[in-house]
């Protein structure tokens, strides 16, 4: 996106010392352990909960300037920073005395909960979950985060131990521990993750810029190159959304949009969180995309180290197959300037980046519905309309690394896969409508598109997926491939992550 130069002075104030500080910001972390939990003596539980020292996202922004500098020094030793956040299921927080969010619109989803939202959401039947649910119905989860397990345990024994006597018992826990380098940050199918997350408008109230731009004058409505700038009403309540309408006929990606509201006064400064434990099968997948590689043939047949690249859209560097079609490319890798550098506009057909490639489905950029000759103006709204559907994702991966006995039987004998998080004020308009109108849809981004082969939530054992034509440039030469089902929700629920001056008004 391009527009007028950035004005830093027109964008919001945002309280970073009232907003929790997973949301905007995100916990620094290694390691991370949800902690959910049953509120059994409301009164307890409120005195306790106020007086835990919850980390705002003005702590972490000063966290990760220190680690900055460090850096800057060639200081790379981790520092302490342990992190603790909380969020509430809608049941804990009636628990709690905050009443009458039945009937509120923008709250139906977080109401009904993840396990009401199946048919939705294409989700397995919950009666099978074996994380929080149906089974295991949490009313709140803590949110600790650390640089090693030992920091996360220091924080339980001195900040939530003993829980009976507060009022709280532990329903379930998951622990996630991120990768060891090299694959540090990537997912267990070893491609890196969390690259493409939108940056935030906004400052500090001593006029620290939240995202800062590198390059203000030629692009300035990004932070990075390619992370745009959204206005912090899409994850945060009180504050400025996008305008999914721009303007005619000139668009202006740096004009917000309407104030979105809390729907209640308790929800300003807080955030929805949807939570999701996703298993992955990891030999199964490596010997699927093997076969599948094998099948193809022709100018554009593939080998599994490209076929692989194109379901996800992203070598497992990190380099966009969009910008790097036939090979890796590590100076476009993850951590380089360019890894967002990119648009779909100048492939519109799909025969770089396959269109329901992971990253294509899960973020379109400036792809058009159903319209591969677009006008500038078009192309312009779908982008507009892109945005407000983000998400700001911040999971994390579970269980061991793969063993060279799994990978020998291609079986998987034990659990493994990622917990993913994510904070949105609409869990109807960008969680699920992701899921479900993107993600989930096989004429997405275009007719005959196919599921997303990562996440997608196939009712079948199988689904369909479109590849593409790096080679010859071809579109009719790209592959029709039948896709087996690889990743499994076990699993989640929706909740929401107060700011601290809502928990001390309990």
């Amino acid at each position: 996106m391009k527009g007028m130069p950035r004005d830093v002075h027109a964008e919001p104030v945002l309280a970073t010392t009232r907003i929790q500080g997973d949301v905007l910001v995100g916990l620094l972390k290694k390691n991370e352990l949800l902690l959910f939990f049953s509120i059994d003596s409301p009164a307890d539980f409120v005195g306790f909960l106020k007086g835990l020292p919850l980390t705002s996202a003005q702590t972490v922004l000063e966290q990760r300037a220190e680690v900055a500098e460090r850096r800057s020094r060639g200081v790379t030793a981790l520092i302490p920073a342990p992190g603790l956040n909380v969020a509430f299921t809608a049941a804990g927080l009636a628990k709690l005395g905050v009443a009458g969010l039945a009937g509120v619109p923008g709250l139906e989803e977080f109401v009904a909960g993840m396990a009401a939202r199946q048919a939705v959401l294409d989700d397995p039947d919950p009666a099978h979950w074996r994380s929080v649910g149906p089974q295991h119905p949490a009313d709140g989860v803590f949110v600790l985060t650390g640089a090693s397990r030992a920091e996360i345990d220091d924080t339980i024994a001195l900040h939530l131990a003993p829980p009976d006597e507060h009022g709280w018992s532990v329903v379930r826990e998951e622990v996630g521990t991120v990768r060891p380098d090299p694959v540090h940050g990537h997912e267990h199918f070893g491609y890196a993750d969390g690259v493409s997350q939108p940056g935030v408008r906004g400052t500090t109230p001593d006029g620290d810029i939240i995202t800062p731009s590198v390059d203000r004058d030629d692009h300035p409505d990004q932070g990075n190159l390619g992370q745009d700038l959204l206005w912090p009403g899409e994850f945060v309540f009180g504050y400025p959304g996008q305008d999914p309408q721009l303007g005619d006929p000139s668009p202006d990606f740096a004009r917000p949009g309407a104030l979105v509201a809390p729907p209640v006064p308790f929800m300003a400064d807080g955030a929805f969180m949807v939570f999701r434990r996703l298993a992955q099968r990891v030999p199964e997948f490596d010997a699927s995309v093997r076969a599948l590689a094998r099948s193809t043939s022709g100018a554009d047949a593939v080998s599994p180290e490209l076929l692989g690249a194109q379901m996800v859209g992203r070598w497992k560097s990190g380099a966009p197959v969009e910008l790097s079609p036939v090979k890796d490319d590590l100076s476009l890798a993850e951590g380089t300037p360019r890894e967002n550098d990119f648009e779909f506009g100048d492939d519109r057909e799909g025969v770089r980046c396959p269109w329901a490639a992971h990253v294509r489905k899960a973020y379109p950029r400036d792809d058009v519905r159903h319209d591969t000759t677009p006008t500038e103006l078009e192309v312009a709204h779908a982008e507009a309309f892109t945005q407000t559907h983000r998400m700001m994702r911040r999971g994390i991966t579970f269980g061991p690394e793969l063993s060279h006995a799994e990978a020998l039987s291609g079986r998987t004998t034990q659990q493994r896969g990622l917990l993913f998080k994510c904070y949105v004020t609409s869990i109807a308009e960008q969680f699920e409508f992701v899921q479900q109108a993107w993600v989930d849809a096989p004429d997405f981004v275009q007719p005959g598109s196919g599921l997303d082969p990562i996440i997608g939530q196939p009712s079948t054992g199988t689904h369909s997926f479109l590849g593409a034509a790096p080679f010859s440039e071809d579109p009719t030469n790209k592959p029709a491939l039948s896709v087996a089902h690889f990743v499994t929700m076990q699993g989640g629920d929706y909740f929401f992550a107060p700011s601290l001056d809502a928990i001390q008004s309990l």
